[in-house]
């Protein structure tokens, strides 16, 4: 009894169980079609995770600026610049404000407040709320007298 089995028939075997060019082509065709109908629109989900971290960057600033208050004993407060659409922190030097820290910002955010916050030397703060809205977002941070920092939900305008 023979142990092997003849050449021809493997590859008899190969030609009858394989596709063709065609058949291929087709398939892929169609399976890119799916994708594109199923893969979700990425860009609104980019845009809202932009727009989020620019409201963190801004919510850390104002912590930050809190916190040169209350480790060196001096005011300071967080400010915006238009001409360059950067945020400050300044710290009071004899009377005047003074720049301690230039940061720019997303340009596709628009930055409003009521009243800049600004923190006195043990924490207290001159209240004041920041708003921040983009073409699609919007949402706000809100500074208490007693120095809270809080940050609203981020809605869908």
């Amino acid at each position: 009894m023979p142990t092997e089995l003849p050449l021809w028939s493997f590859r008899r075997m190969g030609l009858e169980r394989a596709f063709t060019l065609l058949e291929t082509l087709l398939s892929l065709g169609l399976l890119g079609i799916l994708l594109v109908i199923a893969v979700p629109d990425y860009f609104p989900i980019l845009e809202r995770q932009r727009f989020e971290n620019t409201a963190s960057e801004v919510r850390g600033l104002l912590e930050e600026a809190q916190s040169l208050a209350l480790t060196r004993q001096v005011s300071h407060r967080l400010g915006f610049d238009l001409s360059d659409h950067s945020l400050l922190i300044e710290h009071k030097r004899s009377g005047d404000y003074e720049i301690l820290q230039r940061r720019p910002i997303d340009k596709s955010v628009s930055l409003e407040a009521t009243r800049w916050p600004a923190f006195g030397p043990f924490g207290f703060a001159l209240s004041g709320t920041v708003l921040l809205h983009s073409s699609a977002f919007q949402t706000s941070i809100i500074v208490s007298s007693v120095g809270r920092i809080r940050q609203m939900n981020v809605m869908k305008k």
